[in-house]
């Protein structure tokens, strides 16, 4: 059991394939939580260290907020992850992924996670980028998410995203 609810994880191929169940991703605000009036927070920007950055925000049992890039770094992640995680905007601070949509299959991320820095991979990061993405309508439903430390085939059912 997790605050997002129960994951199940299935071990396959003699442990070289893991699936794991994530349960169900959620824009809403007041459920990430994010300041502000009820909504889903999808396409909103807030101005970073002098820079418009444009981000959706999603729980899957903890809060991220995806800032959508042209290009992805560990300078930025390093670099903006910090002030974004504790901008007052998410009272509970926030998990961050700075995504580049690669095509309509792959997305790139860099991570910031809360209260940790600076992170290579992240099942609930790349659940949350790949949700984002799908949302937007940038990709489809089944999506790879590249990250430092490996890739995730992350795959979401209609059932998968909550209002």
């Amino acid at each position: 059991m997790t605050l997002g609810g129960r994951v199940e994880s299935i071990v396959k191929d003699g442990g070289r394939t893991v699936t794991v169940q994530m349960g169900k991703v959620s824009f809403e605000s007041t459920r990430i939580p994010v300041k502000g009036e009820p909504r889903q927070v999808l396409n909103e920007t807030m101005t970073v260290a002098g820079e418009e950055l444009r981000y959706c925000a999603a729980t899957v049992g903890n809060p991220h907020c995806v800032v959508l890039r042209d290009k992805v770094s560990e300078d930025d992640a390093r670099r903006l992850g910090p002030l974004i995680e504790k901008d007052p905007r998410f009272p509970n601070r926030t998990n961050v992924q700075f995504m580049k949509v690669l095509d309509r299959s792959h997305v790139q991320i860099e991570i910031w996670e809360r209260g940790a820095g600076y992170t290579l991979a992240s099942g609930s990061s790349s659940s949350a980028a790949a949700a984002v993405a799908r949302r937007l309508g940038l990709c489809g439903e089944k999506i790879t998410v590249r990250m430092p430390g490996g890739e995730l085939d992350i795959r979401i059912s209609e059932t998968s995203q909550s209002r």
